[in-house]
């Protein structure tokens, strides 16, 4: 008989990488950027200005936020007089979104729904896919229909922003940092393990949260990341026209040794 895999996958809500824990260790000292030291809505007012700066929008445009996690962009830019889509899987994310959002008095309408289920039809006039939140699946085709459906949201002429802190070229140079230790607001130590294994062309890491007392909860993850000429491959195979790609929130070209990748694709 055929063993049944019964272990969630690690993006759901039930594995627990999502949700408290992530919130956790989302927020430290050091900030996202080793050396830069920014706080959390420091760094989420340099990607939403940069999210604004790249996709050219004048204020008004309808944005899927995909998936949105526990708001930090689609509130922000709601703020701003955007129109806001928020979806994620994760309930105590989304719980979090919304309390947040009704905190500062803007209107987001977050959703939960997982983005490979999704099936809007030209509505959105931007879609945007933040810090590494592409690849979670474990086949390449259904990464690729994750794709399809952010293409099939966007009206035409829509972009798609895609951003990831992961560039492959940087990791096989040795630039990446694959074993790093942060300081949590929580006064909790944050351990990040990275591995890229170029046989699957996966991330397989962890997160291991330890307090002050010795507690060890770690959680593992597994993503399948892209080099930028495979992702722009993919991007035309599902009908993106014009792609451009950038290394930072200030338009810097993309090259090899750039920390970040962001891709914008036009419908």
């Amino acid at each position: 008989m055929e063993e049944v895999d019964c272990e969630p996958k690690w993006w759901t809500e039930e594995y627990g990488f999502f949700g408290d824990y992530y919130m956790e260790g989302d927020n430290s000292i050091e900030g996202y950027l080793i050396g830069q030291q920014q706080t959390l809505e420091e760094r989420t007012n340099t990607e939403v200005e940069g999210i604004i700066n790249l996709l050219n929008l004048k204020g008004k445009e309808k944005i899927l936020d995909i998936p949105s996690g526990y708001g930090r962009h689609s509130i922000n830019l709601a703020n701003k007089g955007f129109n806001l889509t928020g979806i994620d899987i994760n309930s105590v994310l989304l719980k979090k979104a919304n309390l947040d959002a009704q905190k500062i008095g803007v209107n987001v309408n977050f959703i939960k729904e997982n983005m490979i289920d999704i099936n809007f039809d030209k509505e959105f006039d931007a879609v945007i896919n933040m810090f590494y939140s592409f690849g979670f699946f474990e086949s390449d085709e259904e990464n690729n229909k994750v794709l399809r459906n952010f293409y099939n949201a966007l009206k035409p002429g829509g972009k798609l922003l895609f951003h990831t802190d992961v560039n492959i070229p940087r990791i096989l140079s040795g630039q990446y940092k694959e074993d790093e230790i942060r300081h949590l607001h929580s006064q909790k130590t944050l351990r990040i393990i990275d591995k890229y294994n170029p046989q699957d062309k996966r991330i397989h890491g962890a997160w291991i949260i330890q307090d002050q007392f010795g507690k060890i909860i770690r959680k593992d993850y597994s993503v399948r990341v892209y080099t930028l000429e495979e992702f722009v491959s993919m991007c035309k195979q599902v009908g993106f026209t014009s792609i451009e790609a950038y290394g930072d929130w200030n338009k810097t070209s993309y090259t090899e040794n750039s920390e970040d990748m962001i891709i914008i694709a036009q419908k």
